[in-house]
């Protein structure tokens, strides 16, 4: 389905100094990642941001530290959605939370969702999944660190088209993609976008401004972040390029909080585990 209009850029939100830490009860919590990276040159003008949410049936997983496999705590942990939006470099980076982000655009975004069939029937993806449902998921593993998923290891099972026919003739959306098809993986570190009709490919896209924000919820849905602000605005993991935690902030463009009080220990093992990746690398 190609629905149209173009996304609403996203804004940076100014960050409380006090910060409120809430405490995950024994139910299921909903992750929440967002990607958005160049192609690189490969393709060059091309554009690609990734959203994924991930349900873990007991809020107990996030507690852990370190890639975790699906089982024990993190046990019966699904990949329930994945969205994919290839864009022209220059259009605004989408907003995940405008319903106009999941929608192509001719000539200028060509808009996939993915969803599994655990959620067809449920309201909070109806609008975005538009019929899209299966077994499109292997969700091998995940990545925690102070208390947020901060990675996911999980192949996705499509190719995503870009070679478009309204009726005139197959025109490539977007046009950068110049009519290629695509496939997506994650691993703990961020995704990997591949390129599998380049000449000499598959090619996979460059890590060079990728950008990786991840929320970690202590429901089934967005309505409770396992930490916030004293305003309510969700805090989430910032990670760099290579995967290298940076801190917590409100939004995939938010600067990382300073270490407040009342977030101290949050906080510090949110340090603690990027000095570690550092040291390791």
């Amino acid at each position: 389905m190609i629905p149209t209009t173009l996304p609403a850029a996203v804004r940076l939100a100014a960050l409380s100094a006090t910060l409120l830490l809430l405490q995950a009860p024994a139910q299921a919590g909903l992750i929440s990642g967002s990607w958005d990276p160049e192609f690189g040159a490969a393709l060059p003008g091309l554009s690609w941001a990734v959203h994924a949410e991930v349900l873990v049936p007991n809020n107990d997983c996030t507690n852990l530290v370190g890639s975790q496999a699906i089982s024990g705590d993190c046990a019966g942990a699904t990949v329930q959605a994945v969205f994919l939006r290839l864009y022209n470099t220059g259009l605004p980076a989408p907003d995940w939370n405008d319903p106009a982000s999941y929608q192509s655009s001719v000539p200028d975004v060509a808009a996939f969702s993915l969803c599994d069939s655990s959620v067809d029937g449920n309201t909070n993806y109806t609008n975005r999944c538009f019929g899209n449902y299966g077994s499109y998921f292997n969700l091998g593993g995940l990545r925690i660190e102070g208390g947020n998923v901060v990675g996911l290891q999980a192949s996705v099972g499509a190719i995503f088209a870009t070679l478009v026919d309204f009726g005139d003739g197959p025109v490539p959306l977007p046009s950068s993609a110049q009519g290629n098809s695509f496939s997506l993986n994650f691993t703990l570190d961020g995704p990997e976008l591949f390129c599998t009709t380049c000449e000499g490919g598959p090619l996979r896209s460059d890590t060079v401004g990728l950008r990786q924000f991840l929320i970690t919820y202590t429901s089934d849905d967005t309505s409770t972040p396992k930490y916030s602000t004293r305003d309510g605005q969700a805090l989430g993991a910032l990670l760099d390029a290579e995967g290298r935690l940076l801190g917590l902030a409100t939004s995939i463009d938010g600067r990382p909080v300073p270490e407040p009080g009342g977030l101290a220990l949050a906080a510090t093992a949110l340090a603690a585990a990027a000095l570690v990746r550092r040291r390791r690398r």
